[in-house]
């Protein structure tokens, strides 16, 4: 059996040798630290908050913080969408980064992006009915913070 050993052993070398060549590699560019002011990060922790909280007090109020806090550029979803469900957004914060150049999908052609400091960050979004949970959706949530006020776009939960 020793002339099965020397293939496995090569590819073992192989191996352990890119995986060290990586670490010595320099990547370049300069390391950005602190992307989002934390009064913004604040800002969106608050409104997530009041968010949930309106969820908590029931379909009709949650509805009508959403509305209330649509950003500009995107419909409000219709009535339809929310029923007697509620949203419960939970956010994966060190994901919060700026996406300047994003704009809402349903704007027209030609049409840029908010006014004001646009966010994304990962999310996880339970649809509830009561307090039971009917589905869970992950992927990524914008805000716009413009004069002090964060707004928001609220999805369809249907």
């Amino acid at each position: 059996m020793p002339g099965r050993r020397a293939p496995a052993l090569v590819v073992g070398t192989l191996l352990a040798a890119a995986v060290l060549a990586g670490c010595g590699a320099v990547v370049p560019g300069q390391a950005r630290i602190g992307l989002v002011p934390s009064g913004d990060r604040a800002l969106i922790d608050g409104y997530v908050t009041d968010s949930n909280q309106a969820g908590d007090a029931g379909p009709r109020v949650q509805t009508q913080f959403l509305r209330d806090t649509q950003a500009q550029g995107a419909p409000f979803p219709p009535d339809r969408c929310f029923g007697d469900v509620t949203l419960r957004t939970d956010l994966v914060a060190r994901t919060l980064r700026p996406d300047p150049g994003w704009r809402p999908p349903e704007t027209g052609p030609g049409t840029g992006a908010p006014g004001g400091a646009v966010y994304v960050v990962a999310a996880a979004v339970s649809v509830r009915k009561g307090q039971q949970e009917v589905r869970e959706d992950v992927g990524s949530k914008h805000f716009v913070i413009r004069d002090g006020r964060v707004t928001g776009y609220a999805p369809c939960a249907d």
